[in-house]
């Protein structure tokens, strides 16, 4: 008997044994600023076939048992997490709550070709640029790069990384945006190796300069 899929804009603190068929559309490490080796978390962005994304989070001690499961861009079957309230310092989906991998959470590999292949809610730079407050919502962006200034190096609480900033245009329109740390080394590997498309692993907060 085929198991019934939960959708993602269903999810909610009732229950933790929820059934989804998701995409991986972005994944990413977060780094620790105290020099230690291991990451402080992975991340993920997930999304169902209505197109609805969820922020899944895989703690520190939980990584070495789910870094070879899930690769971005790939559909799988996911069960049982924890679901808390989407909040913190930053949020990378507009979904009310967020999925915290457990040791019991399984992952299996799953093909759905009506699941989309990317689901970004471009924001206009005429909204970003009348924002009065700072968001601690991500934002998908998109726009001509027209310049990248200087590699310097950054200063946060003694520890030093790279830090560049790039200038997108969109029309009559500028937005600066600071890069760090390996992103700093994406966007140079990407400006040596003369393509004319934007990596897609290259995400990063905008900031404002």
């Amino acid at each position: 008997m085929t198991t019934a899929m939960d959708m993602v804009n269903k999810i909610n603190l009732e229950k933790e044994a929820w059934n989804l068929k998701v995409r991986v559309i972005r994944l990413w490490t977060v780094p620790t600023f105290t020099g230690q080796l291991l990451p402080n978390s992975m991340e993920m962005i997930l999304v169902d076939e209505s197109g609805c994304k969820i922020q899944a989070t895989v703690r520190k001690t939980m990584i070495y048992k789910f870094k070879q499961l899930l690769s971005e861009g790939q559909v799988y079957v996911m069960k049982l997490f924890s679901v808390v309230p989407n909040q913190g310092s930053y949020r990378a989906t507009r979904h009310q709550f967020k999925l915290i991998f457990q040791f019991r959470t399984t992952v299996r590999d799953a093909i759905c070709d009506f699941i989309p292949k990317s689901a970004l809610t471009i924001s206009p730079f005429t909204e970003l640029l009348e924002t009065k407050e700072d968001s601690d919502f991500l934002v998908d962006v998109v726009g001509l790069l027209v310049s990248v200034s200087e590699e310097k190096e950054y200063d946060k609480d003694g520890k030093k990384m790279k830090m560049a900033v790039m200038e997108l245009a969109e029309n009559d329109h500028r937005i600066r945006c600071a890069l760090f740390g390996e992103y700093v080394d994406e966007l140079n590997r990407f400006l040596s190796s003369g393509c004319v498309s934007y990596p897609s692993s290259l995400g990063f907060t905008t900031i404002f300069l």
